[in-house]
């Protein structure tokens, strides 16, 4: 059984290499973190073999008070809303059919432990109504980078219960990119090469380097949060990085590996880019078919034995874009159960960091090695 308690990330590698493969040139851009604390959420109440397959997933400990304990921890660490440095914050909710009972143990560990509240809807009666205050609330919690996350065709008679989780996060660079210094330059990309808009900046980092490729550790303002970029050394060969990144441990090592260079010369191009995703197809690839089967318990969350609930749908849409001042990026989780050139010494030897082909990247807590959002960039624009 995985176990997040020794190493947070697991789940995110995993996640990220089932879509990678799913999405095969294209661009990608997720929040791990935030499809985790759902699915977390989900756990909380569900039994048995169900509880075991999505803790295996998660890699949340098998007891549920150490769990509900551990993810207590994990969301009071990212959230720093009103931060003078940065923002970020993750905000969960659940939406209830009103008039279905749902247990008020589960309801008070959600509050105390996940910092999430059960709010009334009436699927059944006023479904476009509950489809407005949902995604309303999606919308606040996003600064509304996100928007409509939620379908009126994702509402059915059978719907009881809807669970989303918001994270957004913006922080100005510790270093800043100077405007004046961004110009176009060639991006490699898989089927063309053409010109984007791409930052420079020559100054001290934190760097890595191999055969294969080169990581180099941006941190935003503060230095707690950074951004990790990976790039291959062949223009072509961001798929080999990208399998080999899933089947080993390759982020716990080049996190720890990290030196700093005194002089790296960094290209990094602007971007922007949304995702979205419906998630139930890739979760029970990934083992969990039983949570969303008719033979799911999750009696935690409701012992109502004439119409038990099941996880239907998990659906998680996201928003980033990457400037010369800094980083802003949104996403939402939702499971629906029925500086200057330092000076030259003649010992410092440059890093150039030329990022003009396709790459990864994570946004990371670098205290606590946490992935907040992974992705990569395969066209620019």
């Amino acid at each position: 059984m995985f176990t997040t308690v020794s190493n947070p990330n697991v789940f995110a590698t995993r996640l990220n290499a089932y879509l990678a493969g799913r999405a095969a040139g294209q661009n990608l851009f997720l929040s791990p973190f935030s499809i985790e604390v759902a699915l977390a959420m989900c756990a909380v109440g569900a039994r048995g073999e169900t509880r075991r397959v999505l803790t295996e997933l998660i890699g949340a400990p098998e007891s549920v008070a150490q769990q509900n304990h551990y993810y207590a921890q994990r969301i009071k660490s990212v959230n720093f809303q009103g931060s003078q440095r940065f923002e970020l914050c993750s905000s969960s909710a659940l939406w209830g059919q009103q008039g279905y009972h749902f247990n008020p143990e589960f309801q008070q560990t959600l509050a105390t432990d996940y910092q999430s509240g059960l709010q009334e809807v009436d699927f059944v009666g006023l479904p476009d109504e509950a489809v407005t205050r949902i995604n309303d609330w999606v919308s606040e919690q996003t600064r509304q980078k996100i928007r409509n996350l939620i379908q009126r065709s994702s509402i059915h008679d059978d719907t009881r219960l809807i669970l989303t989780n918001a994270i957004y996060f913006k922080a100005r660079w510790e270093l800043l990119f100077t405007k004046h210094a961004t110009h176009d330059a060639s991006w490699y990309g898989p089927h063309s090469t053409r010109p984007v808009p791409t930052m420079h900046r020559t100054t001290g980092y934190q760097y890595f380097e191999n055969e294969e490729f080169q990581a180099l550790d941006l941190p935003y303002l503060g230095q707690q949060l950074g951004m990790l970029v990976v790039l291959p050394r062949a223009n072509n060969g961001l798929d080999a990085l990208e399998a080999k990144w899933a089947t080993q441990e390759l982020f716990q090592r080049v996190t720890q590996e990290l030196r700093h260079e005194k002089v790296v010369v960094v290209s990094l191009p602007r971007f922007k880019m949304e995702t979205e995703f419906n998630l139930t197809s890739v979760l029970c690839d990934m083992g969990t078919q039983l949570a969303f089967s008719d033979h799911a318990d999750l009696g935690g969350i409701s012992d109502d034995r004439e119409k038990p609930l099941k996880i239907s749908e998990v659906v998680h849409k996201t928003f980033i874009e990457v400037n010369e001042e800094g980083t802003e990026a949104a996403a939402v989780s939702t499971g629906r159960a029925e500086g200057s050139l330092p000076s030259r010494e003649a010992a410092i030897v440059e890093k150039h960091f030329q990022a003009d082909h396709p790459f990864l990247f994570f946004i990371r807590d670098r205290q606590t090695n946490v992935i907040l959002f992974s992705g990569r960039l395969v066209d620019p624009q």
